[in-house]
């Protein structure tokens, strides 16, 4: 059993959008907290302005502060990035802002890079659209690989995607990229909404899973959902899962005051730790 404890919880940023980065990462050093997943998006990194020296500015900053970047996780989720797009030139698009993405993550010395399986139009069968997906993230997976950075593939629920909507789907799409490069990462909130158990994660993916957002139902801050926060925290334990744990908040909600929203996440979460 491997024990879960702070020195193992990330926060992602996304839910700080509405203020600065560096509110953000004193928040991280307030509530002594060292790993973050970096959302890559406006107003707090956004790639397709940045370069390198950027890059390595934020690199020296996050060390400054005694922080850790455990992933990075680039915006993706909407148009116009798609890397499953009928479109070609806007597959193409989508291709290089995540190759360029790799790149920054590479700079940023950020072990993962979060990946997104696109979508095809939904009035038709997904097959083909699966296949430029994964073709896509073959590439993208390569290229991080020889940069030394390792993508994670995450499944999405419905109203996100046609592609891969549960934990079969994620094993059977990284096996159709067929790279060494890719993994897998479970979403707790949508491994709910596909009805599934994270030993079910586990019995699909092995040693393929090899990170985990924790989060509650709607990604509220913890203990405001529905979802068995324990339960899962003791079933990682109980595989003896050693990898971290990004706690997401994408409530808009709780963008308002997200130091306060996190608060309710950690006192959450430690009470469920100790």
């Amino acid at each position: 059993m491997s024990k879960l404890d702070r020195s193992r919880i990330a926060i992602m940023n996304i839910h700080y959008q509405y203020h600065p980065l560096h509110v953000f990462m004193e928040a991280m050093e307030r509530h002594d907290i060292a790993n973050i997943d970096l959302w890559a998006g406006y107003p707090h990194f956004l790639v397709n302005e940045a370069t390198f020296d950027d890059a390595a500015r934020l690199r020296r900053e996050i060390r400054r502060r005694g922080l850790r970047l455990i992933c990075f996780t680039p915006k993706q989720g909407g148009y116009p990035i798609n890397i499953a797009a009928d479109d070609a030139s806007l597959r193409q698009q989508s291709l290089d802002y995540l190759i360029k993405c790799v790149e920054m993550a590479a700079e940023l010395e950020a072990p993962m890079l979060q990946l997104l399986p696109g979508w095809g139009f939904y009035n038709e069968a997904p097959d083909a659209a699966r296949e430029r997906s994964c073709e896509g993230l073959r590439r993208i997976a390569d290229r991080a690989g020889a940069l030394g950075v390792t993508s994670v593939l995450e499944h999405l629920q419905l109203i996100e995607s046609n592609l891969a909507l549960t934990c079969f789907d994620l094993r059977t799409m990284i096996r159709q990229v067929d790279s060494p490069h890719l993994k897998a990462v479970v979403d707790t909130c949508h491994m709910a909404v596909a009805g599934e158990t994270l030993g079910d994660y586990f019995a699909e993916l092995g040693d393929d899973l090899i990170h985990v957002h924790l989060n509650d139902s709607d990604q509220l801050p913890l203990g405001e959902g529905r979802l068995p926060i324990g339960d899962y925290v003791r079933q990682l334990e109980q595989q003896s899962y050693a990898g971290y744990v990004s706690l997401e908040i994408c409530s808009r909600k709780h963008y308002i005051d997200p130091d306060a929203s996190l608060r309710t996440s950690l006192h959450t979460l430690d009470r469920l730790l100790h």
